[in-house]
């Protein structure tokens, strides 16, 4: 199992960059969230912004309903994407691909790089700016055996993400 960790008070001094330590693999500068609540822990409450403090399991991402799929297919098709290489992070309070963060449901979060061209965005998921530091990371957790998740009801995962910072969401400094 691949332990990671991601720290809201380790970022740059732009605030645009954060780092994912993947341990035994290397260091990888990401982000979480849309502007103007990018890597802004304090304002995970609000809808897309910064990927609330907390442990995730690192999981296949869902699939979802077929509309889902078509709509991603056709993303895919138009951006360069590939939906299917992305990985999903169940919070592992709740050992779903949700969690109420101070009485907002917040979810769908995924480990995934920008597109091709560089650009995108990250709804509350933690994103690469490289899409080979993601390959190589993807690779390394696809070398692994998934484990079993305790109390995760046949849940499977490649690993964890640990997930740190200042969850005072009293201190969000911007409007929602």
């Amino acid at each position: 199992m691949q332990i990671c960790r991601m720290d809201y008070n380790d970022v740059s001094a732009d605030g645009r960059r954060l780092k994912l330590h993947i341990y035994g693999v290397g260091t990888f500068p990401v982000f979480s969230g849309i502007e103007p609540v990018t890597n802004i822990a304090e304002c995970a409450f609000i809808r897309n912004a910064a990927l609330p403090v907390g442990t995730y399991w690192i999981v296949d991402a869902p699939e979802g309903s077929i509309a889902n799929r078509v709509e991603r297919f056709v993303k895919d098709f138009k951006n360069g994407t590939d939906h299917s290489e992305w990985f999903g992070l169940f919070n592992a309070s709740t050992m779903a691909d949700n969690v109420f963060v101070n009485g907002v449901d917040r979810g769908s979060f995924r480990l995934h790089p920008l597109r091709p061209n560089g650009e995108g965005e990250s709804w509350g998921c933690i994103t690469f700016y490289n899409i080979p530091d993601f390959q190589l990371v993807r690779q390394s957790l696809l070398a692994r055996k998934k484990i079993r998740v305790p109390g995760g009801k046949g849940l499977m995962a490649y690993g964890r993400i640990d997930v740190t910072g200042r969850a005072d969401y009293a201190s969000c400094k911007v409007k929602k």
